[in-house]
């Protein structure tokens, strides 16, 4: 259940960054479009498929170089699954350089933000399990010392 959590987590903060990205986009590339709804539809999709992504985490902790790895790989993904998409809903155009830099730049920015808003997250969630854990361990001996 706390993994899906973590994934809806994600997924809120990966669309929430995205519609504020494509907002701007939009503004530079776009400025006399017309949009669909399909827009918000394939929005929603590509941030799904992105924090989907998130499942490569193990639940258990691993070395820096391994986290390294998958800390990549994850981008990669991450790269391919929005520059994928983009290029199927013609969201830029391959052979517009910058159009091209600007989605990356995006993904870049995004991609740091969301990982960010997660550290912080699981930071907190670790700093109020601790935190239970004492009191937990405090409140056992104080009634292991009232049974004496």
């Amino acid at each position: 259940m706390k993994r899906l959590r973590d994934v809806a987590f994600v997924f809120v903060c990966v669309t929430t960054c995205v519609l504020f990205v494509t907002a701007l986009y939009i503004t530079v590339f776009w400025q006399q479009a017309v949009l669909g709804v399909e827009i918000l539809w394939q929005i929603l999709g590509v941030s799904l498929l992105c924090s989907l992504v998130t499942f490569i985490y193990p639940q258990r902790e691993v070395g820096k170089k391994a986290m390294m790895c998958i800390y990549i790989g994850h981008y990669v993904l991450t790269n391919a699954i929005v520059l994928g998409c983009g290029l199927w809903f013609q969201w830029f155009y391959i052979d517009n350089l910058p159009m091209v830099l600007a989605m990356l730049l995006a993904i870049a920015v995004i991609f740091v933000l969301v990982s960010i808003a997660a550290w912080r997250r699981g930071k907190q969630q670790a700093e109020r399990m601790n935190e239970r854990l004492r009191l937990y361990q405090q409140e056992g001996s104080e009634r292991g010392q009232r049974d004496i």
